[in-house]
């Protein structure tokens, strides 16, 4: 390493990567050893990281403030500039906030855009069955029927088929949090648990009932309006 010639006493046990790198590419050697052969230092007493733990963690942003003063004292910068940073356990969960933030704004559209064809699909499904049942709804009329009637025939119609869609998906959704988890768990270094509450299943379950309902509106009201005497006509 760097030109010097280092003897191997142990090789550690494969690792494999993570989000933060390969942690098998790594070499350990002893404090004194890395100052003296492998670190060039521009000054006597040089570092690179230096970490320190704050009381509580109410005292973390006073904490951070006292260290900035003690380095800007110590250090020969120019007014206003820093030659280091300081990073605590608030901003890194401040910047996983943020990158969750818009990986759930990235997947909520996609979802978006996912329950609006699907929910084209089934007006389309229940319009096209709207024509076929013509007939069927004029002789309902015929005997009785009222246009309420229809109306919720064939809204609770397409709240049916999309809770079947939901109800498909959900399942899906287990299978492959369930696959994800096997996974995982055969990676040591990956900490992933993946999990379908029960709170996620009646979202989902409610959600699907009111895409269903929403979309039967128009097929459901066109069916309603039609004439007895003229569905009956229809062939």
């Amino acid at each position: 390493m760097n030109g010097q010639v280092f003897k191997v006493i142990g090789v550690l046990k494969k690792q494999g990567g993570t989000s933060m790198g390969s942690q098998d590419n790594q070499v350990i050697v002893p404090l004194t050893t890395a100052k003296l052969r492998l670190l060039k230092r521009n000054a006597p007493g040089q570092i690179d990281v230096l970490m320190v733990q704050a009381t509580s963690s109410d005292t973390i942003d006073k904490a951070e403030e006292i260290i900035s003063q003690v380095l800007r004292a110590r250090h020969t910068q120019s007014l206003g500039k820093d030659d280091f940073d300081i990073m605590s356990t608030a901003s890194l969960l401040e910047i996983a906030s943020s990158i969750m933030g818009i990986m759930t704004a990235f997947l909520g559209g996609i979802a978006g855009v996912s329950l609006l064809v699907g929910g084209i699909g089934i007006m389309n499904i229940m319009l096209v069955s709207v024509t076929e049942r013509t007939r069927e709804i004029g002789l309902r009329m015929a005997i009785g029927a009222r246009r309420s009637d229809i109306r919720i025939q064939f809204m609770v119609e397409s709240a049916l088929i999309s809770l079947t869609g939901g109800i498909i998906g959900v399942g899906l959704g287990w299978v492959i949090a369930e696959v994800i988890g096997k996974l995982a768990s055969s990676s040591p270094n990956t900490m992933l648990n993946p999990a379908v509450t029960l709170n996620a299943v009646l979202l989902a379950t409610i959600f699907s009932i009111a895409i269903g309902l929403f979309f039967g509106i128009y097929p459901a009201n066109r069916a309603a309006k039609l004439a007895p005497v003229e569905a009956l006509r229809t062939e």
